[in-house]
């Protein structure tokens, strides 16, 4: 088990270091896993810029240190530069749809950003789920930029016992496809594992090159540390280079290595 930093207990255990593009993917937590790893990178020294290729909500004044929408700024490449030189952290996004969403940036757009940012971490949620709190990813998911170094696959241990329902599963027809579960039949952990470690789900997405590491979620208690210990036991040795579990909402933010 890993001893990581009491300060930055999260970007030590996952190996995530300066200069690294970080794509975080899954279901379950990608947004609070970015925002806890750029506030731990910002204690650090770092600066640090967060963005989607997909779609984000609108950050808080808790999670973020300033915010840009390139879409509504058309000379955010001279205001970002200096905001995130004495901010720390900024969060760049491309379109405002509606009040409650935010569209991520293309390609050419995160080019451009790090071009004139040069962000030393630079965090970028690469894929959507609606809300659900587990999914299979489609043909065109995730959007993971070529820039990446890291990535990390997000599944939360809250999605066990769920039905296998459109209400609280994004493609459930997917998951089904690739684990043989019915429909209304409740998500186990070893079904977790089976979408995760598909190689037609999230690993195809990345360059081999790519350290890939799973991330569970909301592991507060010991029944959900027994529920992430089956998923462990269930995925191959070969799909990620790390498998975590951890619980970033409770009193003292915990992660720790489990494979």
């Amino acid at each position: 088990m890993s001893r990581p930093s009491p300060e930055t207990p999260f970007l030590d255990t996952l190996g995530i270091r300066r200069g690294d593009a970080v794509a975080i993917v899954g279901s379950g937590g990608k947004a609070t896993l970015m925002y806890r790893l750029a506030g731990e990178a910002v204690d650090r020294g770092y600066a640090v810029i967060t963005t989607s290729t997909t779609h984000l909500h609108p950050p808080t004044s808790k999670q973020t240190r300033g915010f840009y929408v390139t879409g509504e700024t058309p000379d955010w490449p001279a205001l970002v530069p200096p905001a995130l030189k004495t901010r720390r952290h900024v969060t760049v996004l491309g379109a405002r749809p509606r009040p409650d969403k935010l569209k991520g940036l293309d390609a050419e757009e995160l080019e451009q950003l790090r071009e004139v940012c040069a962000p030393e971490l630079l965090l970028i949620k690469a894929d959507g789920a609606r809300a659900r709190l587990f999914k299979a990813p489609g043909n065109h998911e995730p959007v993971v930029p070529a820039e990446t170094t890291r990535g990390v696959v997000v599944a939360s241990l809250k999605s066990v016992g769920i039905p296998l329902d459109e209400r609280q599963v994004h493609r459930p027809e997917l998951v089904a496809k690739l684990t043989g579960l019915g429909p209304d039949t409740p998500v186990t952990p070893e079904v977790i594992a089976g979408v995760v470690s598909h190689p037609d789900a999230y690993r195809r997405a990345f360059p081999d090159s790519v350290p890939l590491s799973l991330y569970l979620s909301c592991a507060g208690d010991e029944e959900s540390l027994d529920l992430a210990r089956r998923i462990v036991a269930a995925v191959p040795d070969s799909v990620f280079d790390g498998i975590y579990c951890g619980d970033i909402k409770g009193p003292k933010a915990v992660v720790l290595q489990l494979a």
